[in-house]
């Protein structure tokens, strides 16, 4: 093999985030159009190089600052931007009658309020991934393997999107959910939980029995069946799985933490 040919093996994994970034940026072009179900189902391919570029590098050998740096960018813009514009415009639609905004006067001023938690998602999307790059050298006490430290940016983004992922799954009929208010709740809430230090779900270091890795399989096969058969339904149970498992990851993160240092005094 030539010195050529092994240069470039590092265009593949940022080939693949390149990918990630333009289906981030593709779903902003959606949302502007009002064309709801392929903006999300653009953040969700985005997510889905976002997964695969790391497996890339890692499988090529490859990584290097400039792919993390560039993923991070990607993130941001996939996960940051895109989810937080999408509900910007999906709730401040001309046509949706929220009696909010029924009145002039009111609506103006809303749009100006809910523009500035859109502005939050994104400032602490942007802190997350700062972190996250500030602490990969940075050896982290063992009761961290099995959590994130706050939510992972493609988590954050698929949280923000919540509301219309249950207005979608209602077949459109409930308009509460297209609700500035609740919006705005689940736009501090992403942003708050991705810029926290709160400790949330990491499977990567997660090991099963095998009769657990077969229970395991047939939920993913479920899963994927659901995804193809009723996406927005199982998308809603998904993130609903999701809220339910942080406080259940908070208290397993204290107990851990307390045993370890129990164990250390």
């Amino acid at each position: 093999m030539t010195d050529k040919e092994l240069n470039i093996r590092p265009i593949f994994p940022n080939a693949v985030t390149m990918t990630a970034l333009a289906f981030g940026v593709s779903s902003i072009n959606m949302s502007f159009w009002g064309e709801w179900s392929l903006a999300i189902l653009f953040i969700a391919l985005a997510g889905v190089f976002d997964f695969l570029d790391g497996k890339v590098a890692r499988m090529l050998n490859v990584s290097s600052k400039f792919g993390a740096e560039l993923d991070s960018l990607s993130d941001f813009v996939s996960f940051g931007v895109a989810p937080a514009f999408l509900m910007y415009l999906w709730t401040m639609d001309g046509a949706t009658r929220i009696s909010v905004l029924q009145n002039l006067a009111v609506k103006k001023e809303a749009i100006g309020v809910y523009w500035g938690f859109v502005l939050f998602v994104s400032m602490c999307c942007a802190a997350r991934l700062a972190r996250f790059n500030s602490l990969i050298d940075t050896e982290q006490p063992p009761y961290w393997k099995h959590f994130f430290m706050g939510v992972p940016a493609p988590a954050g983004g698929f949280l923000t999107m919540l509301p219309l992922v249950f207005w979608l799954a209602t077949n459109q009929s409930i308009e509460w959910f297209r609700s500035p208010i609740l919006a705005a709740i689940f736009l501090m809430f992403s942003g708050i939980m991705m810029a926290s230090k709160i400790p949330t779900l990491c499977l990567k270091h997660l090991h099963i029995s095998s009769g657990a890795s077969t229970l395991l399989l047939i939920i993913a096969l479920f899963v994927i069946a659901g995804l193809l058969s009723f996406p927005w339904v199982m998308l809603s149970l998904i993130g609903i799985f999701y809220l339910l498992s942080i406080p259940v990851c908070i208290y397993y993160f204290l107990k851990f933490k307390k045993e370890y240092l129990r164990s250390k005094g």
